[in-house]
């Protein structure tokens, strides 16, 4: 009988464990990226705040952007967050035409809101909210 709770306890400490990886390796996958989606997060505000700034320097902005999507798409993180990163680079690529382009601009806005919403419900599908809430684990932050 000692045998079968020395078996048990095995079991749920390995449950634990693999666990605790799975939330590591999201949480270290995107401590990668953190600073490139803080800079796109960044740049969508001078969008929509400060846009005859971004007129003025349309070049500067797409360069930005351009590096961002590289940094992002040549990040080497797990096949967890992949859909998470191609819903930043459709995001980052709606940016870089809504300020290439004169008009429909508002389009564009929509569709990078819509690719930022998708994201943060694949970050959500990834990261079960009740376990962040009973653990304090929160990879939220690095976003």
């Amino acid at each position: 009988m000692k045998y079968v709770g020395l078996l048990l306890s095995s079991i749920c400490v390995f449950l634990v464990i693999l666990v605790n990886l799975y939330y590591n390796s999201i949480t270290l996958d995107m401590q990668k990226i953190k600073d490139y989606v803080r800079e796109c997060n960044i740049i969508l505000e001078d969008i929509i705040e400060k846009e005859s700034k971004v007129e003025e320097n349309k070049d500067e902005y797409i360069s930005r952007l351009m590096i961002l999507k590289k940094g992002i798409t040549n990040s080497k993180t797990s096949f967890l967050i992949n859909d998470y990163k191609e819903y930043k680079i459709k995001s980052i690529e709606n940016l870089m035409y809504m300020i290439s382009q004169d008009k429909g601009k508002k389009e564009y806005l929509e569709a990078v809101y819509k690719y930022n919403k998708l994201g943060d419900k694949e970050l959500d599908k990834l990261i079960n909210n009740d376990f962040i809430k009973v653990t304090y684990l929160s990879a939220r932050t690095y976003i």
